[in-house]
């Protein structure tokens, strides 16, 4: 299953790899103007969505430590410290969404039917689980990739295509 939806999400992952190389380690606390959400929040937000996702699928939340931070109604609000380095953030958004998608393939078509329970989303169009896991592949993740382009473009940065 999500065939389609992975293709767009390697796609989109990488775009994400273009997008934070021209985003410094050292600045990934900053927010962009307009006070649009920081890297840290972006980058650690794709990564615990990925593992809730996975949770959908029968795997499991890696980083519950990370919940509170960067999990869904979460405050953008991160203080700057060594927790949360770019090169963790986006080693865990890859491994999350790789796991995500080797388990949406195995996904049971029916087990994808059920509501994904999630209150956030009551009254979207968003719901079932097999709804939720394509929104997290595809419209999230484009989503929260365009903040991150949003920011790097406001450090300066031209544009990549």
């Amino acid at each position: 299953m999500f065939e389609r939806e992975i293709t767009l999400n390697q796609f989109l992952m990488d775009g994400l790899n273009d997008v934070l190389a021209d985003v410094p380690a050292a600045r990934i606390f900053e927010r962009p103007p307009g006070n649009g959400h920081p890297p840290v929040w972006v980058m650690g937000h794709l990564a615990i969505c990925s593992e809730l996702g996975q949770s959908f699928l029968g795997g499991a939340v890696s980083h519950s430590d990370w919940l509170p931070a960067f999990g869904p109604g979460s405050s953008d609000s991160i203080e700057s410290n060594e927790a949360y380095s770019k090169e963790d953030l986006i080693e865990s958004i890859h491994r999350g969404y790789s796991t995500l998608c080797e388990l949406a393939v195995a996904a049971d078509h029916t087990a994808m039917l059920a509501s994904h329970g999630i209150s956030l989303l009551e009254g979207s169009k968003i719901v079932t689980v097999g709804d939720l896991i394509a929104h997290l592949l595809t419209s999230h993740f484009a989503f929260h990739l365009a903040q991150l382009s949003a920011w790097r473009r406001a450090a300066g940065h031209g544009t990549l295509f």
